[in-house]
């Protein structure tokens, strides 16, 4: 059985402008969410581990200036609490996504990231989906 609860989203890009944008893009396609931004991926890390084990959705952008998105994705794994972790880019790079999910990303997303693109992403993770709230509006909950 479903836990209905929202999840919160996790954001991890270090263009403050893209956080957002981000809010916005997601908003406007009708998604309710909990949101929290993070330039930088040991403050994302620190707040995970903060959570004790709640779960949550992690999207990280793949460019991270003067960080290793890999390793990010990598740490992050153990505190997802069940939720899961997906990579977001400006372009398609299988031999990247490949790497992505061999460190422990479950969906890779080109960019503008839509609500089609992140229901696809979420069916396929297994983890999380997008549930009606009842308005024509969708939250992240745990499956």
């Amino acid at each position: 059985m479903a836990d209905e609860r929202s999840i919160p989203v996790i954001l991890v890009d270090d263009d403050p402008d893209e956080h957002f944008l981000f809010r916005a893009d997601l908003e406007d396609a009708g998604i309710d969410f909990a949101f929290e931004a993070f330039t930088r991926p040991e403050e994302a890390l620190d707040h995970l581990r903060s959570l004790g084990g709640a779960p949550v959705l992690v999207l990280c952008d793949l460019s991270l200036a003067g960080s290793d998105a890999l390793a990010f994705i990598r740490d992050s794994g153990p505190h997802l609490g069940g939720g899961t972790i997906g990579v977001y880019s400006g372009a398609r790079n299988p031999e990247m996504e490949e790497k992505c999910r061999a460190v422990g990303s479950t969906f890779y997303i080109v960019k503008p990231v839509s609500r089609a693109k992140l229901v696809d992403a979420l069916a396929k993770s297994g983890k999380i989906r997008l549930a009606d709230t009842g308005d024509g509006r969708v939250t992240p909950v745990l499956i």
